[in-house]
């Protein structure tokens, strides 16, 4: 197992040299357009959601006598369509599953176009494989009807059991259903206020905005946008027709300025990613283990043969062993680029979650140049 780990480490860190190593790495970003760094200012993509049915599943949906809320929608939906069950107190169809649709709908979609939704289980359902959407109404967050969504559900994942026993493969319990919603409502959006249209950067940044701005009036002439803060640039377009003002300004290309050395961590995996502006001091790392393992084994305790008033009883026996690996001390140079850092780590050998408390420790040693977020 530790063999695994540590080849797992190796790879994501050979990985990350095999990226640092590569010519596109640059002292700057790498060359975009601005429409990839920002998003227009009142045409935001937009959320949806709806609670809905899902059918026809084989014996694999929401035990209602679990779910109520599932047997309450079946009862609201037969209701609806003139169908009474007057004093339902049980039922347990189960081949339905309560889910909820969810969808991100695309700045300026009109009435009438399709999307994409993701429907997930509700309830206790163990696969939504082979199931169909019934009309499900989805809302926005100010709680108004913008779509309505139905149709046959596709599952990567699947699970079976028997006997007690049971296999799964991927989420069995979420599916999508490529362009079954269809908009009813067209959701209001507006990229122009008085003549001025706003730049809204995804990532807010002095030195992005000013570079914005720099290359539209460039192009355009002075005065055609302006950077009021990190996170806006607001455009002027000047009499020009706004849909091709917009189309090209946001094809214009940009080459930003790298991101601040940032170390992602996700301490469940393991997985530890750097970008490029990521530097390492010099540094000593001792590097050991610690294993225990606890070893139980049951066996029974049995009166003297011709004894009166014994009981046979249980006995558990129990053996702990601990075994210390030997420590490796490690010394890491000075490195000035994002491969001498992956090709440093490496020689550590640690396995991924050794790696993990590692790199926080250099950190809090000020021997790596980065801000670390783990997720």
């Amino acid at each position: 197992m530790a063999a695994a780990s540590s080849l797992k480490s190796l790879a994501v860190l050979s990985l990350l040299w095999s990226l640092a190593a590569s010519p596109a790495a640059a002292a700057d970003g790498y060359p975009t357009t601005i429409g990839t760094l920002v998003t227009v200012q009142g045409a935001p993509s937009n959320q949806l959601y709806g609670y809905g049915l899902v059918v026809g599943l084989p014996n694999t949906g929401d035990q209602t006598t679990e779910v109520p809320y599932t047997q309450q929608a079946i009862l609201n939906m037969l209701r609806n369509m003139g169908i009474a069950l007057p004093n339902v107190t049980f039922m347990q169809p189960n081949n339905v599953a309560s889910v909820m649709v969810t969808a991100e709908v695309p700045p300026f979609a009109q009435a009438g176009q399709h999307f994409d939704v993701t429907v997930s289980a509700l309830g206790n359902a163990t696969s939504l494989s082979g199931g169909v959407l019934l009309p499900t109404p989805l809302r926005g967050g100010n709680g108004q009807v913008y779509a309505q969504a139905q149709g046959p559900l596709l599952v990567s994942g699947f699970s079976a059991s028997a006997n007690g026993s049971s296999q799964s493969v991927n989420v069995p319990t979420v599916g999508t259903s490529p362009g079954a919603a269809i908009i009813s409502t067209t959701i209001p959006a507006s990229y122009a206020q008085n003549g001025v249209t706003a730049l809204q950067l995804n990532e807010p940044s002095y030195q992005t905005a000013q570079q914005i701005a720099d290359v539209i009036n460039a192009s355009f002439g002075g005065g055609a946008a302006t950077a009021v803060s990190p996170s806006e640039v607001d455009l002027a377009n000047g009499g020009i027709n706004s849909m091709r003002f917009m189309s090209e300004v946001l094809s214009l290309p940009i080459t930003p300025a790298a991101q601040a050395p940032t170390i992602i961590v996700d301490a469940q995996s393991g997985t530890i990613v750097m970008n490029q502006g990521v530097t390492l001091g010099p540094a000593v790392v001792s590097h050991g283990d610690l294993t225990v393992s606890i070893q139980t084994t049951n066996s029974v305790s049995q009166p003297g043969p011709f004894s009166s008033g014994g009981s046979t009883v249980g006995v558990q026996n129990s053996v702990v062993n601990a075994a210390q690996g030997k420590a490796s001390v490690v010394s890491l140079p000075r490195t000035a680029t994002l491969a001498d850092v992956a090709r440093a780590l490496n020689a550590v050998g640690a396995s991924p979650s050794d790696l993990v408390a590692i790199i926080e420790a250099l950190k809090q040693a000020g021997a790596i140049n980065g801000t670390i977020k783990v997720i």
